[in-house]
């Protein structure tokens, strides 16, 4: 092994913080999936053309050029170029590598990548630290300031208008709260969401696989019962030739009942896989409609959660607005 090549484990713990490195171990990736042959491979000290990630990924390369605009776009990827052609480092490729994963999921697409990648700016502990930190700041000026002389009007009022401030920040937090209590809540129903939809497409897939098994021993008995058929065409034909028709129709033999037998169980197979296949359809049938109403959940989840995101963000920036204007 090239003394470049990536170590695994090493390689791991620089994705232990990423989102979609995190929803695909969620989602219950094994690392056989999440760490394939060729990125074992990658030389840590080389960049790759468009050309050589696109065979990699098995992607066109005009496919490969849109994910990395985009990706480019949502601060994912880093813009590498050499003239007009992109050049992609080890960590690139990996990281384009868990989009198609990602993306390759039923219902998911580009949108849904910006989404999470949204979310993993950590913008919750930024405004977290800033609250904090406006609370410290006006503690500190208060404790100052209670220092001077109480009689001082000009004090007076400074400390009025800093208890101001501190009524202002604590609504602020309440706020906050509750709203982060909502989004803690459905954060929590879309992971429930999403373990439901994995195991939905489960069960859709061993449906499908099913339905194949099912259908190719119907086609199976159907040549079985065409051949039949054909052979007992044939024996009749034979035997009226040799022995004439009246003798035939008068003269049944054995071998005639075994046909006859033979074509009747092969009928009542027929019309049991038939019902065995339209049950299987049903089946399947509901659980696409399942899957359905499940990703339209998920939609209306993520969006609620999107609207408390935003209305955070205006709170802090009421606050911040309040605290400059007082």
């Amino acid at each position: 092994m090239n003394n470049h090549n990536i170590e695994i484990e090493k390689f791991k713990s620089l994705f232990l913080e990423d989102k979609i490195y995190n929803a695909l171990t969620k989602y219950g990736y094994k690392e056989e999936v999440l760490f394939p042959e060729f990125i074992k491979t990658l030389n840590a000290k080389r960049l790759y053309t468009s050309l050589e990630v696109s065979t990699m990924l098995n992607m066109n390369v005009s496919s490969l050029r849109y994910y990395v605009t985009n990706l480019c776009k949502f601060e994912y990827l880093e813009n590498v170029r050499e003239g007009r052609n992109y050049k992609f480092h080890y960590i690139s490729i990996y990281k384009l590598y868990l989009v198609q994963q990602f993306l390759k999921r039923q219902g998911k697409n580009l949108n849904n990548v910006k989404l999470l990648l949204h979310e993993s700016v950590d913008s919750y502990q930024k405004e977290i630290k800033l609250i904090k930190n406006a609370i410290k700041r006006l503690d500190q000026n208060i404790g100052f300031l209670f220092k001077f002389e109480k009689g001082n009007m000009q004090t007076n009022e400074e400390v009025q208008v800093l208890n101001k401030k501190m009524r202002i920040i604590e609504k602020v937090i309440l706020s906050w709260n509750g709203n982060q209590e909502e989004i803690f809540r459905i954060e929590q129903s879309l992971y429930i969401l999403h373990k439901k939809a994995f195991g939905i497409n489960d069960e859709i897939n061993i449906c499908m696989r099913k339905l194949l098994y099912l259908e190719s021993d119907f086609n199976i008995l159907l040549l079985k019962i065409d051949y039949s058929s054909k052979i007992h065409e044939h024996k009749d034909f034979i035997k009226q030739t040799k022995n004439g028709l009246f003798k035939r129709l008068l003269n049944i033999s054995p071998l005639d009942v075994r046909d006859s037998e033979c074509t009747s169980n092969l009928s009542k197979q027929i019309q049991d896989l038939k019902n065995e296949i339209i049950v299987e359809q049903e089946h399947k049938s509901n659980l696409e409609k399942e899957l359905f109403l499940v990703y339209k959940e998920i939609e209306r989840e993520t969006t609620k959660k999107m609207e408390f995101i935003e209305r955070n963000s205006q709170v802090i920036n009421t606050l911040i607005s309040s605290l400059n204007s007082t």
